[in-house]
C-alpha cells in the first residue's frame, strides 16, 4: 500500500451520544470527511490525490488492529474527530503523535468540550447540519489539508517533547515528567523551576526554550519570557510560533513601559511564515488597535476571522471596529452565524470545569449575545463573568470594548445598562 496517498482518519464509528443529541458518526465520515479527503491534490511534482481511509470501511485479511496501527504509523496524513471525547479515538491519537512529528490535524463539533490534555494544541470546529455548513465544514478541511501537505509543519506534542529530551544527560526525563505534572497540579511555579533546569542542561534546544517562555508567560513573568523566544528565535529563525509569542510580549512589556518594539515586526514575520496563524494576526489587530491604526487593525481582524473560520477575538474585534467606523452595528446573515457558532464554542468553554479561558470566554459569549439581540442573556452573563473575574483590569477591559461603541455613537438595547453594571463592579475586584 502506498501510505504516501492515504489520510488515515481517526474518529468513533456508528451513532454515539454527544451531550444531548446523538451524532451519527458514519454519515459524517461518508458526506463529510471523505469527500473533503478525497478532493486534496498532493502537491506538485506529485499527481493525484489524497484517499481517505478509515479501518472499518476496508477489508482485511488479517488481524484489524495491526492495519490499524501500520495506518497510524505511516499514512502521510490523519485526521482525528475528538468529539464526544472518545477513548479509542485519543488512544490513536497518541499513538499517531508518537509516531509522527507532523501531518496530523484535529478537528471537533462546535459546541464540543476540549479536554485540559489537549485544550493548548489546535483543534478546528465544523458543523455538519445543515447543508451550509457542511458545505463549509469541506471546504475547512481541504484547506487545512493542502496547508499540512504543504508545509509539513511540526504537530505532534509527543514528538516536542522527545526532541526536548534529546542530547540531555542525567535526569532531564524526569524533570520534563515533574514539570508535567506540576502544571496537572496547578503549580506552575514548580514546572517552572524544572523547566529552567532543563533549559540550564541544553541551552541550544529552541522547543525548550519555546515550552519555557510559555510557562513565564503563563505566568506574567514577560521580561524573562521574552528572553527565552528571543533565543528560540535565534537558534531556528524561521520558527513561526516563537516569532508569535516574542511579538505578544513585547506588546504587553510595551504598554507598560512604552518602550518600543511594540511588537508588530516580531508578528508580522510570524504571518509571513505561517499565513494561517490567526492567533498571530488576531494579536497583530490587537497590536495596531492600540496603535490608533483602525483600517489596519481592522483588515488583520477580518483575516484571522477568515482563517480561522469565525473565532470569538477576531470576529468580535472586527464587527466592533466596523461598527465604530460606520456608526452602527450592522449583522449580516453571515456575520450571524459566525456568531453563532462562536458563541455555542465559547459558551462551552465557559460551562467546563473548571471555566476554560475565564473570564474571557465568558466576557465573548456576553458580546455575542449582546450583538445579537439577546438582551436579558447579555445581563445575566456579564455577571457571570464578573464572578470569574480575579483582577479588575479584566472587567476594564470588557468595559473598554463596549466603549468603543458608544464612543462611536453606536446604540444598541442593553449596552449602557451593561457599562453601567461594569462601572458599579469593577471598583469592587481592586
Amino acid at each position: 500500500m502506498d501510505y504516501s496517498r492515504i489520510c488515515f482518519v481517526i474518529m468513533p464509528f456508528g451513532e454515539k451520544a454527544v451531550g444531548d443529541k446523538t451524532v451519527d458518526f458514519d454519515a459524517i465520515y461518508d458526506t463529510i470527511f471523505a469527500p473533503a479527503i478525497n478532493a486534496v491534490p498532493l502537491p506538485e511534482p506529485e499527481q493525484g490525490k489524497l484517499e481517505a481511509r478509515r479501518t472499518d470501511r476496508d477489508f482485511f485479511a488479517g488481524d484489524i488492529s495491526h492495519e490499524m496501527f501500520n495506518y497510524l504509523e505511516y499514512s502521510r496524513i490523519a485526521l482525528a474527530d475528538i468529539t464526544g471525547l472518545n477513548a479509542n479515538v485519543f488512544y490513536e491519537l497518541g499513538h499517531r503523535h508518537r509516531a509522527r512529528e507532523s501531518g496530523t490535524a484535529i478537528f471537533r463539533q462546535t459546541d464540543a468540550p476540549i479536554p485540559f490534555d489537549v485544550n493548548q494544541i489546535k483543534s478546528f470546529p465544523y458543523e455538519y447540519f445543515p447543508e451550509s455548513e457542511a458545505d463549509q465544514a469541506r471546504d475547512l478541511i481541504r484547506r487545512v489539508l493542502t496547508e499540512s501537505l504543504g508545509h509539513n509543519r511540526p504537530d505532534s506534542p509527543v514528538r516536542r517533547a522527545l526532541a526536548m529530551q534529546k542530547q540531555r544527560g542525567g535526569n532531564a526525563e524526569e524533570l520534563i515528567r515533574e514539570a508535567e505534572n506540576a502544571l496537572r497540579n496547578q503549580d506552575p511555579a514548580t514546572a517552572v523551576l524544572k523547566y529552567t533546569d532543563v533549559v540550564a542542561a541544553s541551552p541550544d534546544n529552541h522547543l525548550v526554550r519555546l515550552g519555557l517562555g510559555l510557562l513565564l508567560k503563563n505566568r506574567g513573568d514577560w521580561d524573562e519570557a521574552l528572553e527565552q523566544f528571543t533565543a528560540a528565535i535565534a537558534l531556528a529563525p524561521d520558527y513561526a510560533e516563537a516569532y508569535r509569542e516574542k511579538g505578544i510580549a513585547e506588546n504587553k512589556l510595551y504598554r507598560k513601559t512604552r518602550q518600543p518594539p511594540d511588537g508588530e515586526e516580531a508578528l508580522r514575520k510570524a504571518t509571513q511564515l505561517n499565513p494561517q496563524d490567526f492567533d498571530a494576526l488576531a494579536s497583530l489587530g490587537g497590536v495596531l488597535k492600540r496603535r490608533g491604526d483602525s483600517d489596519g487593525a481592522l483588515e488583520a481582524y477580518r483575516e484571522s476571522a477568515r482563517v480561522s473560520r469565525g473565532h470569538s477575538y477576531p470576529l468580535l474585534n472586527a464587527l466592533t471596529l466596523e461598527a465604530a467606523k460606520q456608526g452602527r452595528l450592522e449583522i449580516d446573515a453571515k456575520a450571524k452565524l459566525m456568531l453563532r457558532k462562536a458563541g455555542k464554542s465559547r459558551q462551552a468553554q465557559a460551562a467546563s470545569d473548571p471555566p476554560y479561558d475565564a473570564p474571557w470566554s465568558h466576557f465573548d459569549v456576553a458580546q455575542i449575545q449582546l450583538y445579537l439581540g439577546d438582551v436579558d442573556a447579555f445581563t445575566e452573563t456579564v455577571d457571570e463573568a464578573l464572578l470569574a473575574c480575579e483582577h479588575a483590569w479584566q472587567a476594564q477591559t470588557f468595559r473598554d470594548t463596549l466603549a468603543v461603541l458608544t464612543d462611536a455613537g453606536v446604540a444598541l438595547p442593553g449596552l449602557t445598562e451593561g457599562i453601567a453594571r461594569l462601572d458599579e463592579m469593577i471598583p469592587l475586584l481592586e
